[in-house]
């Protein structure tokens, strides 16, 4: 009797069963037979190709994404595009990366914006602001807070610590403030340079080297630490964001408008920006080809008054 039962009811579960498979597949909202998308379709087409932004290594890679990637989750959040970053191994590099559209954008310095313009179809749109929220950053000579030398006049048979050859600061001394004080790098004790900005400075605070040359913000953070700056350049327009020339419109507007919606001195975007890269956490200020001639002057005469 109970196996009659079984060979009545069984065919039915199973029927049953498969009817609710049948069902669960039509209406799954993850099937490709209805649509996905909420988007419009121009939104989600942009979303599908990831914009490369260049971005040279010049620490460990971990801090490099550690300072950059809140950028660019920013801005993945802010724009209808997807970016991801792209390390480059020099300057040299990302900016041939930028010129055979292996990146859209990039974060360079300023002396090889200036250098290279002449060079590549490239254009800066925007550069970050310094604490007084201008967009500027000044190249500084320093010293140990103990050390007699007053100015770049008396760096004769001194050893002086430079940044990277390509970075603006080592060229405005070399190029511009020695010649100015009638010294040649020849007639210091040594001149060297070294791939970041801090360890210039623990160069100095070890007594390795006599003076050095820093970006002003670096210099800032070790003012209470027993380094002295002992003299400035004029301002200088700071590390520009870059593209190339024909890049599309819409995309640089896009970057260009959630950039520029950051304001540091609202709370808000001061815990936003809290995790980003130093030199950018005040903001960002639009840029043009010509706020970058006066930099040509200035490593030519040390001025930008001319």
């Amino acid at each position: 009797m109970l196996r009659r039962w079984a060979y009545a009811v069984i065919p039915f579960l199973l029927l049953a069963a498969i009817s609710l498979v049948l069902y669960a597949v039509v209406m799954d909202i993850r099937t490709t037979s209805r649509p996905a998308r909420t988007e419009p379709p121009d939104m989600a087409t942009a979303k599908r190709d990831t914009i490369f932004v260049g971005v040279v290594s010049r620490f460990a890679p971990s801090l490099i994404y550690e300072g950059y990637q809140p950028t660019i989750d920013y801005l993945n959040a802010s724009t209808p595009y997807h970016f991801a970053l792209r390390l480059g191994r020099s300057y040299e590099e990302t900016i041939k990366q930028l010129d055979r559209g292996e990146i859209h954008l990039a974060f360079v310095g300023t002396y090889v914006y200036v250098k290279e313009r002449q060079h590549y179809p490239i254009r800066c749109i925007l550069r970050p602001r310094n604490r007084q929220h201008q967009p500027y950053f000044r190249s500084v000579l320093v010293t140990r807070a103990d050390s007699p030398i007053a100015g770049p006049g008396d760096l004769g048979g001194k050893r002086l610590a430079l940044p990277s050859p390509l970075s603006f600061s080592a060229n405005w001394m070399l190029r511009a403030e020695l010649p100015a004080h009638g010294l040649r790098p020849q007639d210091l004790g040594a001149v060297r340079h070294f791939d970041f900005h801090h360890t210039v400075i623990y160069e100095i605070l070890s007594g390795r080297f006599d003076a050095g040359v820093v970006k002003d913000r670096v210099a800032e953070e070790f003012l209470d630490k027993g380094i002295r700056i002992v003299s400035a350049s004029p301002p200088i327009p700071g590390s520009p964001l870059i593209v190339r020339s024909d890049l599309d419109s819409a995309l640089v507007s896009a970057v260009r408008e959630a950039l520029l919606r950051i304001d540091a001195r609202r709370p808000e975007y001061r815990r936003l920006l809290h995790d980003w890269d130093p030199e950018f956490i005040h903001g960002f200020a639009p840029a043009e080809d010509s706020d970058y001639d006066g930099a040509d002057r200035v490593l030519v005469t040390g001025r930008d008054d001319l």
